[in-house]
Formats: C-alpha cells, structure tokens, sequence
C-alpha cells in the first residue's frame, strides 16, 4: 500500500507546473561547475554555476543518477570531477596515510599546504568508465555536441589535469564532491535532444528478469536495486534504502537482492522519486523525535497538505515554526491559516463535524502519513496511516483538544507533537533526543484517535519527579493521557471523564487531585511567610516527589509545618480558607497512589497554581498568569 500511494502520488504531481518530479529516466540534481568544450573537444573554459551566500549549486535536470555504492558506476553527461576528469583531492590529514612522492598507483597532479590533487588507480579507472560509457551511447551519433565530447574524453590525461588553469583555480572546489556538466555551443549536452534521444534508448536492462509487478500487477523488468532515500533524519547522507535485501535469511526461493519484493523499473522509479520529493518539500515534512513524517494527499489542491502540515506542526503567534533541533526551513502559515486551524478545533469541540467551505477542502480526499526512522542503511517505518482528510483532521484537532489546559496568554494555542516528545527528555541535555520508538507509539494514538502510550505518561512523570519542574506541556500530556483512558476504561482508579477539565475544578471529589491543590497551597504560604524571597530549600524541592507517591507519611508533618508559615504571612487567613475548603473532601491521607492517582496529584497541582497566579484583567475577563 505504501510503493501504491507513492507511484500514485507521483502521477499528481506531474501534473503541477511547478515542482514536478522528474520525468522517468531522468532525475533532478545540484550542478557546481560547466565545462565549456570546443568543437575539436578542448576544455577552453570552467564556469562556477554555484550563488549565493553559500554558494550552492545550480539545479539541472539530468539523466537519471542512480544510487552508488561500492565499485566504480559512472552518470551520462554529468557526473562528479574524479569521474570527468580522472583526478581526486587527498586532504592535508589523509595525505599522510599516502605517499609524498609519485607512484605508479598514485599520481600527484598538483598541491599545496591543504592537500593534493592526485590521479588515483581508483580514479583513473572511474574516468576510463565514464569514457567507455559514452563511446557506447554517443558512437552512432553525428551530433556536433557528441562528436565534442567524445574527442574531448579520448584526448584527456587525468596526469595532466593540472596543465589546464582553470582546473588549478577551482581545483579544491571541483574535486570535493561537486558535479560537473558540459556546455557546448550556447546549451548544455544533457538538454540535447539528440544527445538525450540515444540516452532515452539506452533504458532498461537487457538482462533484467520479467516478472509481475507486486504495485501495478502488471508484467514487466523487474529491478535489481531500488534508490536510496534521501533526507531522512539520522540515516546516511548518501541515502537509505526503503527495499532491500542483503543476507541469505532474508531471501527464499533463490532470488536475490530486490527480486524478492519483485517491483517493475518504472513503479521503483516512481515512488522513490516521489518520496524524495516529498522529503526534500518542507510543506510535506516534520520531524517527530527520531522519526521523520511525510504527508501527502491524493490531490493537486495544496490547502489539504497546508491544514494537516499545521495541525501537526502548528505555527506560532507569528506564523512561523521550526522543526526540532533547529532544522531550518519548517513551515509559514499565514493569518487565514492560522484562524483556519481555531475553526476545525471550534467544529470537532462542537461535534459538527468537518464540512467542505471555501478555505476547507473536500473531507473526502484521502490523505497519507508515513513515518521514517534511520535503520544503519535501510529505513524502518515507524507508522503509515491513510484516511480521508475530513478523519484524519478530526484525529488530529481531537488530540490539541484533549490536549488543551490553562495557560498563559503568552503561550501558544496549540502544540507541535514534537514538543511532547522533548519534555520527555531531562531540561539540562545538551541533546534533546526522545527514547527510540517513543515518535511512532505516540503518532499511532494521535491518528487513531486511541490512547496515548503509557511509556510516554510514564516518561512525563519521570520528568516531573527528576526535575521537579512541571509546566504547561507536561500538564497538558497527564491530562490528555487520563482522559483517554477515562474515556476507554471508565472509572479507572476511581477517574471518570466529567473530573477531568481544562482549569481548576473546584468540586471535584477525587481525592489525589485535591492532595495535589493541597500541595500547591501549602507552597504559596511558604512563599508568602518569606514576602516572595528567593528560598534555596522549598517544600516542593524535598517532598513534591514523595507526596505524589506516598501523601500519608509527608503532607501530616507538612500541615503542622504551615501553621508557621501562615502565621508569619500577610495571607494566612486566605490560605487557612483554602486548605479547609480541599481538606473538607478528604477523609484520610492514602497510604500510596499508583500510576494514574499520582497523575490526577499533578493534574491538581498545577490547576491550583495557575488559579493562585491568576487575577481578571480589564472587562472581557480575560486572564494572565505569572509564576
């Protein structure tokens, strides 16, 4: 189903006039430098296509660029340096593993203090590849262009690399991964419709096995190998693969490689261009803890992607928002877009429903997310969910819903889920990295409108105890995580739904929580006895974990402890009228509280300290809060 959607996906896309795919045989890559060719084939010119700030290279429609691994495989018409030219650079720290002096293997075309510029074995054998293919493709060729580059392949000397003046001003730029194309005349080769005409012909493997296409059932060359990934967080540079086979227990029936999971050439072309596509666009991207989310629908109408982009990557009050870590480039929503994503929350609160309006798409379009993981060289799907978009957006509004506390008016509306996963991390890494697999289990609930993994509750409540640091975030999971589980378990530990709410709940007979408006009290009148003085040593640094776990044995002694406090403050009648007013449901101290008790302790503790910090501001009884 995921290879289906993904071919499926690729076809939309083409159809757009900006940002289609590549079309089959053909693939989009960054080119650095042009090499200008004369008639007879001499290399007059070099020009650096790269600009900007960082000098980044120029994007060019090529033939298609398979992935490399080991050995030598050479591109048509565009390639890196030590496959057109025949030379390699050797940095100043690598240099002392070789020779300093000329060998037979190791030829030093030119250097200085930072490397050299050397005609390897392995080099020379990459451009004698390079050769042999274009004497193969171009040698029935009469165009001007062929006939130049073929002269100018058998007239090149990798040793004499350096002889050339341009080759020794970019030498370090053009020898450190940068491709190279060719211009003749007033175009480039690769744009030739002769050049590409014998390309086109040259497709498909003579020797390819024929079977039945596993995507669209149909006959045809199945392929050996897939194309790397690109772009995932964590997995390699060069790429990872999605479909692989690489051990003998992984195959049956003698078939190798690929021919396992038989996929035709042109399906495999598809979807792996599509993905990497769709990984590279950061309005189909977002990085969830180690996994990276791709969302995509089955339509060319972008305002789809643009709501489930938000929903699970929410702009902040500037509509702005960045992936975690800091990657550049998250997503821009504007203010329409911004007052879009209150509408669908403002639907699902109601339970309307999402219904189709100017600015809302057809709930009906189907829509896909695939979560991707690192796995050494190969990907390992953490999740794949496909839904209409009308489903799929009330998941997603349900979870900001159920999601939704008391909090500052500085604050953001709603969360990335990203941000959830950080929290589970301690506040002083220097890396915010979540636990492995923590994404997938959470994104699963998120979609499936379920309940949320107990690992991440638990992680939470770990935190909170570790760093005794409970903010609006952490908050917000405890009481989401209850009120699942008080939806699908009624009663649980004594918890129904109707407990669970927003902001402080004053009635509430649950007796953790009220243990936790207690704990929250008895902490204002020791900050009040000390008229707000910085204190090293609080009540909630030595006994907020031990009350939320054992209240019996800590809050008799802490009680006692606050009639001094109480007394010492300016407020002590008004903190003597709220330990009465919680105490009044509570019959006796537990002995103990278990997972989901000490959840609600915390859930109380922090209702009552936003409503301690909390005073009306102005006529529309808006509200501010300041701890």
């Amino acid at each position: 189903m995921i290879l289906q959607s993904l071919c499926s996906v690729y076809d939309v896309l083409t159809t757009e006039e900006d940002g289609a795919p590549a079309p089959f045989g053909f693939s989009r890559t960054g080119v650095s430098f042009a090499l200008v060719l004369a008639p007879d084939g001499t290399l007059t010119n070099i020009i650096d296509l790269r600009s900007g700030e960082k000098l980044r290279p120029q994007e060019h429609l090529v033939p298609l660029q398979k992935s490399r691994t080991s050995g030598v495989s050479p591109f048509f018409l565009c390639d890196k340096a030590d496959y057109v030219l025949g030379i390699e650079w050797v940095g100043a720290k690598d240099a002392k593993a070789r020779p300093a002096k000329k060998t037979k293997d190791d030829l030093i075309v030119c250097e200085n203090e930072r490397g050299r510029a050397v005609a390897s074995r392995r080099s020379r054998d990459a451009f004698a590849a390079f050769r042999d293919l274009h004497r193969r493709l171009l040698g029935g060729c009469d165009e001007p262009g062929a006939r130049a580059l073929l002269s100018f392949l058998d007239a090149w000397d990798p040793t004499g690399a350096a002889d050339h003046p341009k080759v020794r001003e970019y030498v370090e730029d053009l020898l450190s991964g940068a491709k190279c194309a060719f211009r003749f005349g007033q175009g480039y080769l690769h744009e030739s419709p002769a050049l590409l005409q014998a390309w086109q012909g040259s497709l498909g493997d003579d020797e390819a096995q024929v079977g039945q296409c596993l995507v669209s059932g149909e006959s045809g060359p199945i392929a050996r190998t897939h194309q790397a990934i690109r772009g995932v967080s964590g997995a390699q540079p060069t790429g990872a693969a999605l479909v692989s086979f690489n051990q003998e227990a992984f195959c049956s029936y003698n078939r190798e490689q690929s021919l396992n999971a038989p996929v035709c050439e042109a399906c495999e072309f598809k979807y792996t261009t599509a993905l990497n596509q769709l990984i590279a666009s950061p309005m189909h991207r977002v990085r969830i803890g180690d996994t990276t989310t791709v969302f995509w629908a089955q339509t060319g109408d972008r305002a789809t992607e643009a709501i489930i982009a938000n929903l699970l990557d929410p702009p902040d009050d500037d509509g702005e928002t960045a992936e975690a870590g800091g990657d550049a480039g998250g997503q821009v929503a504007d203010r329409k877009q911004i007052a879009l994503i209150r509408d669908i929350l403002l639907l699902v609160r109601s339970g309307t429903g999402i219904r189709r309006t100017d600015l809302v798409p057809d709930p009906a379009t189907r829509c896909f997310i695939l979560g991707l993981a690192p796995n050494v060289a190969r990907l390992s799907i953490r999740f794949f969910h496909q839904d209409s978009f009308g489903n799929l957006a009330t998941n997603l509004a349900r979870h900001h819903l159920d999601l939704e506390i008391a909090r500052r008016q500085s604050e953001p509306e709603i969360l990335p889920v990203r941000r959830i996963l950080l929290e589970t991390v301690p506040r002083n890494a220097d890396r915010k990295v979540p636990p492995p697999g923590m994404s997938g289990q959470l994104m699963r609930a998120v979609l499936f409108n379920t309940t949320y993994p107990v690992q991440l509750y638990c992680a939470i409540l770990n935190r909170i105890r570790a760093d005794q640091y409970l903010n609006r975030v952490r908050a917000g999971v405890i009481k989401a995580y209850l009120l699942r589980l008080a939806r699908a378990r009624p009663g649980v530990a004594g918890i129904h739904e109707e407990m669970i709410t927003v902001s402080l709940n004053e009635t509430s007979p649950n007796v953790p929580y009220r243990l936790g408006r207690l704990f929250a009290v008895l902490e204002k009148a020791q900050a009040d006895a000390n008229h707000d003085r910085e204190v090293d040593s609080t009540i909630k640094n030595k006994f907020f974990a031990s009350a939320s776990s054992t209240p019996a044995v800590v809050f008799p002694p802490l009680i006692k402890l606050a009639q001094h406090h109480i007394a010492k403050s300016d407020w002590g009648w008004k903190s003597t009228q709220q330990m009465e007013e919680i105490l009044a449901g509570v019959d006796a101290f537990p002995a103990w509280l278990g997972l989901e008790e000490q959840g609600m302790f915390m859930l109380g503790y922090y209702h009552q300290r936003r409503a301690l910090f909390t005073k009306k501001n102005g006529e529309k009884g808006e509200v501010t809060a300041d701890e």
